[in-house]
């Protein structure tokens, strides 16, 4: 294997300016740099990668950590921030932590000692633990999803209050009455309490019936079904349901189906995220569109400004959405 001696003795100079050279390190001429770089390519030279990423304190590594990563929503999160990192020449370590809180700071942990620049964090939850966890980072964390800027820690958010306010406009403009919500668990602040906060808001102001109910599933068809099946034992009168997520919704609409009736007609749902399942299941869902992507975009560009000492102007950046009418509503 050649050497940084054979390297050297090639192009004429020191070992020191060979080294120079393949660090990017300023002072060298050009003639000299080119000579160099092509008695590398001669001899076969292979950098020491990790030898020059200590020298530098540069991995060019950030780390993302992601709930599951065959959601909807994670998938065009890591394409769009994907994007950015590419352009900035950053390369990803992607975590799922399967929606398990202690792994989200087990995987914070870790990315530390791999010597990530920085960490992207789909929360599913904020609580003191890993507030704690973040502010002992040396790597610099935003999270995605969750509203940590009360902790000084920079965020990306979707706009969930508003988007539970207008599900409930949009549902009591469709002609319903007795409006219920089925969210996640209550830990996650964003999609279950701030979406059931809004929702409320809109019933208040409109002077409507209060809310039915409010049940707590997971983020799954699977649940969003039984969790409706239940809910029409106990709550028949029911004829509008916001779903925290268009997956739940989708699972809503088959207990209503296998009920006997149709969503869309007796009962309008809503869901949240714009699913591609969303368009195709029967009836098709109402929704609203979250531009993930640019969640995922403006993640990876925060961050980058964070890598690179820059200050920051915003503790939190908030996306809006679009309301996608369909048949449930």
């Amino acid at each position: 294997m050649a050497s940084l001696h054979d390297v050297a003795q090639l192009a004429g100079v020191s070992k020191s300016t060979v080294s120079r050279v393949i660090n990017d390190e300023y002072g060298v001429k050009k003639a000299t740099r080119i000579k160099v770089m092509k008695a590398v390519e001669e001899v076969g030279y292979v950098v020491n990668q990790v030898a020059k990423d200590l020298k530098s304190q540069r991995t060019h590594l950030v780390g993302v950590i992601v709930p599951r990563v065959s959601s909807h929503a994670t998938a065009q999160g890591v394409d769009g921030l994907s994007k950015v990192f590419d352009e900035a020449q950053k390369h990803v370590l992607l975590a799922s932590c399967q929606q398990n809180a202690q792994k989200e700071i087990e995987y914070i942990q870790l990315f530390n000692k791999k010597r990530v620049e920085g960490i992207v964090l789909y929360a599913t939850h904020i609580d003191q633990q890993l507030v704690h966890a973040i502010q002992q980072s040396y790597a610099p964390v935003i999270l995605v999803g969750q509203d940590g800027s009360l902790f000084n820690i920079p965020s990306i958010i979707h706009d969930d209050l508003r988007v539970g306010f207008e599900a409930g406009n949009r549902l009591l403009n469709a002609g319903c009455r007795q409006i219920g919500f089925i969210g996640v668990a209550d830990s996650d602040v964003a999609v279950d309490k701030m979406r059931s906060e809004g929702l409320q808001q809109a019933l208040q102001m409109r002077q409507a019936e209060p809310l039915l109910f409010h049940s707590h599933g997971e983020f799954t068809i699977e649940s969003g079904y039984s969790q409706m099946k239940q809910l029409l034992e106990r709550f028949p009168q029911t004829d509008g349901v916001f779903c925290a997520t268009d997956r739940i919704a989708i699972g809503a609409i088959n207990a209503l189906k296998d009920a006997g009736i149709t969503a869309g007609k007796e009962v309008k749902i809503l869901g949240v995220g714009n699913d591609e399942l969303s368009a195709v299941c029967a009836p098709s869902l109402s929704t609203f569109n979250y531009a993930f992507d640019k969640a995922g975009e403006s993640a990876a560009r925060v961050l980058l400004e964070l890598i690179e000492g820059k200050p920051q102007v915003m503790s939190k950046v908030v996306l809006t959405f679009q309301n996608i009418d369909r048949e449930t509503c």
